[in-house]
């Protein structure tokens, strides 16, 4: 009989063009979901939608490991139709932006089925405040020449939708579609492979409308009991925060909280044993690189998760143009670095192999206090 031929992964770079350029906002995630169902559907990976529509993506080969659930929202902030009147267009926002954005920015419409139908150009704005200090609402906007719109399209930042430069992606939703790649390319390699692992891929949805759908998620008990929990998210590099480039991040908290410390801690060994055994094989710089950062530009999914019950982690990757707000109060493309995307990637299936040292890496690190606390009173005493 003839032997099926190990299927090679899917390059990230063809990966995140796919993924990244798919229309999506809060409550409008459906074309996603449906790249999502294909991409399941194609590995012969478990696929099911839970608690109001989010996504498990399950890979699971070999028993008795604890399962990994990474998690990436799908939805990015953008404008949905709510009325059109001759050529003038009424537009809802979903999500967070500066209110000093969008007069004279142009969006493109997108019908139901996730192609193009033309381009408006944005007149007015609705703003929570002034504009001076207020988050956008909604606006009204002008159909360009040749275009038609309908209620319920969507309207989305007329930039890129993906060209990769070099190293730098330029995409209108990295946040958090690029997140969600790094995510489908670990299953990717895991499936090719066959590598032992318990690793459940969740999708959640309005994620810029409030974490909805990991609140749902956790509300609905809806992971597996004793499941590792780590969010993944692009996060804004803005005032220093991180470096694009640099690596993924293992991100330990966000502005409002700090996740599990033994999850951040065997995330961080993990990372640490990666680098050393790529400068063992003198990679150089071409070798896995991680950064270990607060990242307290926003609230992220892992403070849903951590509060409700999950052990949770977290891990980012450096954002530019958080929410297409360029300079200038311009808007613009987001930016992420390729090799931070890949470096998650890889961190992600060497994290799904090792879910059972989580316990191990904390009780290591404990010993060792303890052992230094035992010798620190005599060490003290005779000065060395």
């Amino acid at each position: 009989m003839p032997t099926s031929q190990p299927r090679t992964p899917v390059p990230i770079a063809d990966l995140m063009r796919q993924i990244v350029s798919i229309p999506s906002i809060s409550f409008r995630e459906d074309l996603v979901v449906t790249a999502l169902r294909a991409f399941a559907e194609e590995r012969a990976l478990s696929f099911r939608e839970v608690a109001g529509g989010n996504v498990l993506i399950e890979y699971q080969k070999g028993r008795g490991r604890r399962p990994l659930v990474l998690g990436a929202h799908i939805d990015h902030p953008g404008f949905i139709v709510e009325a059109v009147k001759g050529r003038r267009l009424t537009l809802a926002f979903r999500g967070g932006i500066s209110a000093a954005y969008g007069v004279g920015e142009r969006v493109r419409l997108y019908g139901a089925d996730g192609v193009t139908c033309g381009t408006a150009t944005i007149a007015r704005i609705e703003a929570s405040q002034p504009p001076s200090s207020g988050r956008l609402l909604g606006a009204t906007a002008n159909l360009d020449a040749e275009s038609s719109a309908e209620v319920g399209d969507y309207a989305l930042w007329d930039v890129e939708e993906c060209r990769i430069r070099g190293q730098i992606v330029h995409a209108r939703q990295c946040d958090d579609l690029a997140g969600a790649v790094s995510v489908l390319a670990a299953l990717d390699r895991m499936a090719a492979s066959g590598a032992p692992g318990h690793v459940l891929g969740l999708f959640t949805r309005a994620e810029e409308s409030g974490l909805i759908g990991a609140a749902a998620v956790a509300r609905a008990h809806a992971l597996p009991e004793g499941a590792l929990v780590v969010a993944v998210e692009c996060s804004s590099m803005a005032g220093g925060r991180a470096e694009q480039g640099a690596g993924p991040i293992i991100r330990v908290g966000d502005v409002q909280h700090i996740f599990s410390p033994r999850v951040t801690m065997w995330m961080t060994q993990v990372a640490r044993e990666l680098a050393a055994e790529d400068a063992v094989a003198g990679r150089g710089a071409e070798g896995f690189r991680y950064q270990r950062k607060l990242m307290d530009g926003g609230t992220t999914e892992a403070t849903a998760y951590d509060l409700m019950g999950y052990e949770t982690g977290a891990a980012c990757m450096a954002l530019g143009n958080y929410h297409n707000a360029g300079a200038k109060n311009r808007i613009a493309a987001e930016t992420v670095h390729l090799g931070d995307v890949e470096g998650l990637a890889r961190l992600f299936e060497r994290m799904a192999r090792d879910t059972s040292r989580v316990d191990a890496v904390h009780l290591d690190a404990t010993r060792r206090w303890q052992r230094i606390g035992r010798e620190a009173t005599a060490r003290l005493r005779a000065g060395k």
